[in-house]
């Protein structure tokens, strides 16, 4: 069996650090993909049990209750939820950064 040449094991170790780069970058953009998706599943959720309530109002007065109450918690969620993304979106923003210098690393031959 032949040996591998220094070569060789040169090329697969800065494979491996490029996919390992790729890698850490890609679970960064799904991470914040699948909080946006928590989010918005939630949320469709309370809209639908907003429905559900509007559907039983008494009256315009209880009509209007629910409605005033909806568009409160939603402004407060949304506006909840923009924080939460913000900071997902920086961290993966240092992700994204971190991860580019390791592959330009990687692909040079320089230590991690």
């Amino acid at each position: 069996m032949a040996k591998p040449s220094p070569t060789d094991a040169a090329g697969a170790g800065m494979s491996r650090g490029v996919m390992q780069a790729q890698v850490r970058m890609m679970d960064a953009v799904l991470r914040q993909n699948i909080e946006a998706l928590d989010f918005l599943k939630t949320r469709f959720e309370k809209d639908r049990a907003m429905l559900g309530e509007l559907a039983v109002a008494q009256d315009a007065t209880a009509a209007g209750a629910v409605l005033t109450s909806f568009w409160q918690r939603l402004a407060s969620d949304y506006m909840q939820e923009a924080g939460r993304l913000g900071s997902l979106m920086q961290a993966t923003a240092q992700e994204m950064g971190e991860g580019m210098a390791d592959e330009a690393r990687a692909a040079t031959g320089t230590k991690l």
